[in-house]
């Protein structure tokens, strides 16, 4: 594409050339005159043609560029015809602007043919072009147009026959052999001249070319190795405890961020028994693949020997003897493991050098006391304890790891452990989802734009004391199935005994969050929709959990409109919007692993 632009501008310069043809400003014969109209238009005509295929393919062929550059050698041709002292810097613009294409073999063509057509065009100038006394020998009679020499006694018309019959005299009469001169002291000095430059540009193509290869080589290794880290990523994301977690005790959500494509952090979530779970966390030393290899090893080992039958300090115990290889890789894990009782809250834990967990009821929040114990990996024995806490109904522990607390900004600060514990108690959360999105806001408010140093994970579970109900399913995020999603609603709200005004404003909801996700969250092939419904039958509350894998959107930003007569003249997704948030108690979004999470509750 620039290099049509070139010959479009090389165009335009032969164009005044032309002119300055036309008007008599260079000195030629009239059967050059008539040659030259004819060949100027055509020239030019090739050098403008490249443009009308700036919107086509053509121009993407790799022999498109023989075509443009033979059109440079064929302009520079036809100058050095009518004009042959002038021309010489014109072949060196055809060596030269090979080095745009960064290839020798173009180069080394495109000289060859530069070099033939030049001493063609030298010789073709002898009897067309511009009379030049050094090429021709002689002098040539403006007004009369006779050509003469003082080694003559006659003289010659100055056209293609006069100057033949002039250089055959020449020759003959043994005065100079012009033929043989031009091709010595014209061709050689420039060919000379052309080879210079095209060594030089071989040069540089050749070298420009072998570092445009080896980038090449480069970025596949770094395309390569980015696709492996991506799916290593997903393997790895994959092979963590579920997200989410709901059943009629406990409510768990949780989150990992690594700071490169894979990292050491890890969670996990086991149903021990019909009333025991265990969640662990654990922080790998170091980043990247090692940690990544190690966190895996660390996290299969723990799902081989987390048992009912073991209390945290022997599981961890046990798991350390699995991971200590015992030849100093320098590698070790932190762990925090809990196993909690459903029934009556009670919880047993262990802390292997991890950091203390935040526990309490809403704006009582306060950090676990907790041993801090030796890390696992390190030693061949693993000195750990278990300890005891009991979960009132309502009451949330979050486990995390120092990637958070240990987080910095532009001025070096860490967010630390004071900060994270005032913005637990900042304010009564709705819901998980919205404690951890006002979580992630503030580390980013906080790291006003510092790249992450390290991973980011941390699990919260909320123990419910109180019973719940609840149903959850997936559907196709299809238009279509919007009123099967409705139905499936409808049955769950009319088992709990609630009014048949909030089973119908549980339907405008529904049909508004579910059939905006129909028609954007997915642009390019379809997904899923999964819906979850709960019921607190204790406090009286209905919350909807909606989560989808389309794109970033969170519908609660949508600024609210004011309605004032005619509703249709609300933008579209307005009114709807605005409609959820008055039928509802709360709502709130969250983006977590590529996936939208929209939680809605309705208090009786």
């Amino acid at each position: 594409k620039q290099m049509a632009f070139a010959l479009l501008f090389s165009a335009i310069l032969l164009t005044i050339i032309w002119l300055c043809f036309l008007v008599g400003l260079f000195n030629v014969t009239k059967e050059t005159r008539i040659l030259m109209d004819i060949v100027f238009p055509i020239n030019i005509f090739i050098l403008v043609s490249p443009m009308f295929y700036i919107k086509t393919d053509k121009i993407q062929k790799p022999r498109f560029k023989y075509f443009v550059l033979l059109s440079f050698v064929f302009v520079i041709s036809v100058l050095n015809v009518i004009i042959p002292k002038h021309a010489i810097i014109g072949w060196a613009v055809c060596i030269v602007i090979t080095n745009h294409y960064y290839n020798p073999k173009v180069g080394r063509t495109i000289f060859i043919i530069s070099a033939i057509s030049m001493l063609i065009c030298i010789y073709l100038a002898m009897y067309f072009g511009e009379f030049d006394s050094n090429l021709l020998m002689g002098e040539l009679n403006e007004k009369t147009k006779l050509i003469y020499s003082s080694h003559l006694d006659k003289t010659y018309l100055d056209i293609p026959k006069g100057r033949f019959e002039y250089l055959h005299d020449l020759r003959v009469n043994g005065i100079s052999n012009r033929y043989l001169t031009a091709f010595v002291f014209y061709y050689l000095a420039r060919v000379i001249f052309l080879t210079i430059t095209f060594f030089v540009s071989y040069g540089l193509n050749k070298r420009t070319y072998k570092l445009l290869l080896d980038e090449i080589k480069v970025n596949s290794e770094q395309e390569r190795t980015h696709t492996e880290l991506e799916v290593a990523k997903e393997i790895q994301l994959q092979s963590l405890g579920k997200e989410f977690v709901t059943n009629e005790d406990i409510e768990i959500q949780a989150e990992l961020k690594a700071a490169r494509s894979v990292g050491g952090d890890f969670y996990d979530y086991i149903q021990l028994d019909k009333n025991h779970v265990g969640i662990i966390i654990g922080d790998v030393s170091g980043k990247g693949i090692g940690a990544a290899m190690y966190m895996m090893k660390t996290l299969t080992s723990f799902r081989s020997v987390a048992s009912i039958n073991r209390t945290p300090a022997e599981t961890l115990s046990l798991l350390n003897k699995m991971i200590y290889d015992g030849e100093g890789s320098n590698m070790f894990v932190t762990c925090f493991y809990a196993i909690i009782n459903t029934h009556d809250g009670l919880m047993r834990y262990a802390n292997a050098g991890h950091t203390r967990p935040i526990v309490g009821l809403p704006q009582k929040y306060h950090y676990l006391k907790c041993l801090t114990g030796f890390v696992l990996g390190g030693l061949e024995d693993a000195y750990v304890v278990d300890e005891e806490y009991h979960l009132n109904p309502g009451e949330i522990i979050t486990l995390y790891t120092d990637g958070i607390t240990e987080a910095r900004n532009s001025m070096g600060e860490f967010y630390g452990e004071k900060r994270l514990l005032d913005l637990y108690n900042k304010k009564e959360y709705s819901c998980l989802v919205e404690l951890h999105a006002d979580l992630k806001d503030d580390l980013l408010s906080f790291s006003n734009g510092e790249e992450q140093s390290d991973d980011i994970t941390y699990l919260t579970l909320k123990y419910h004391g109180d019973k719940y109900s609840y149903e959850e399913e997936s559907f196709e995020a299809k238009l279509d199935k919007v009123p099967l999603i409705l139905q499936f609603m409808r049955q769950f709200a009319e088992k709990k005994n609630v009014s048949e005004s909030f089973i119908n404003n549980l339907l405008v909801v529904g049909d508004e969050m579910l059939s905006n996700i129909c028609k954007y969250a997915y642009t390019d092939e379809l997904g899923d929709i999964y819906l979850r419904l709960l019921y607190n039958h204790t406090k009286q509350e209905f919350i909807i959990t909606i989560i989808d894998t389309g794109i970033a959107f969170n519908p609660f930003l949508q600024a609210e409109q004011k309605v004032r007569g005619d509703v249709t003249r609300i933008k579209e997704g307005g009114l709807g919007i605005l409609i959820v948030k008055k039928l509802m108690s709360e709502y709130a979004y969250d983006r977590i692993n590529n996936k939208n999470i929209i939680t809605l509750k309705k208090k009786f």
